[in-house]
């Protein structure tokens, strides 16, 4: 199996891109009480429509879809509606780590002191397979890491933040994530914030099919599911 890259000259004209969950519900034919139970397995999925493709960009997307092979091979896509997260953008990385002191030995009088840099946002403890909530670490001290709905990227796998989480002083959030993990995460494991992807094959063999309409503009919709 090969692994290819998203073309950056493409874009959706429409998108559809969702978490499908896994579960098994049993309703009584007696009382109509459900039960739900949370299964393994949930995926995400993708259908985007490219209309209008000129002669370049269709040329682009189908030699794509060549190379994938139907379900053989994969590509790795994001959500194009959100690309970057509604979070502050700043991290501890952006300034040089500490400690810091002054040459003459001087202090804060009035309680404040130096953001101290330790680093773009990672874990900051190990997460176990299953976990629906991480530790994390190396966000700007007293903002919003992340907010509702933005996607990051853990051990190649996409995840989202499932509600506002804002850091705490020292830069570090729990933050909420669907799906959950699927393999246990080391601690120091960095987040991918900005275009975080999923590995997605092709649902079948025909997302290929290309209408073409007068002046040679071609349209085509394909399907894809992540890679489990």
């Amino acid at each position: 199996m090969t692994e290819y890259a998203w073309p950056a000259v493409l874009r959706p004209s429409r998108l559809s891109f969702y978490l499908q969950h896994n579960t098994l519900r049993f309703a009584s034919p007696i009382t109509r009480v459900t039960q739900v139970m949370r299964r393994e397995g949930a995926r995400w999925m993708a259908e985007a429509t490219f209309d209008p493709l000129d002669r370049v960009r269709a040329g682009v997307l189908e030699g794509l879809l060549a190379a994938l092979a139907g379900s053989v091979n994969t590509v790795r896509v994001w959500d194009w509606r959100r690309e970057y997260r509604t979070g502050d953008p700043r991290s501890q990385g952006d300034v040089p780590t500490g400690p810091y002191s002054f040459s003459d030995a001087t202090i804060f009088t009035d309680g404040t002191g130096l953001v101290v840099g330790s680093g773009n946002p990672s874990l900051a403890a190990g997460a176990a397979r299953g976990a629906l909530s991480i530790q994390a670490q190396g966000f700007w001290p007293g903002t919003v890491a992340v907010g509702a709905g933005d996607y990051f990227g853990l051990n190649g796998r996409l995840h989202m933040a499932t509600a506002a989480v804002t850091a705490s002083g020292t830069g570090t959030a729990t933050i909420p994530i669907g799906p959950p993990l699927r393999a246990a995460a080391a601690v120091s494991e960095p987040l991918v914030l900005t275009q975080p992807t999923v590995a997605m094959r092709l649902v079948s063999d025909d997302e290929a099919i290309n209408p073409t309409r007068p002046g040679r503009f071609t349209a085509i919709t394909i399907r894809l599911e992540e890679s489990l």
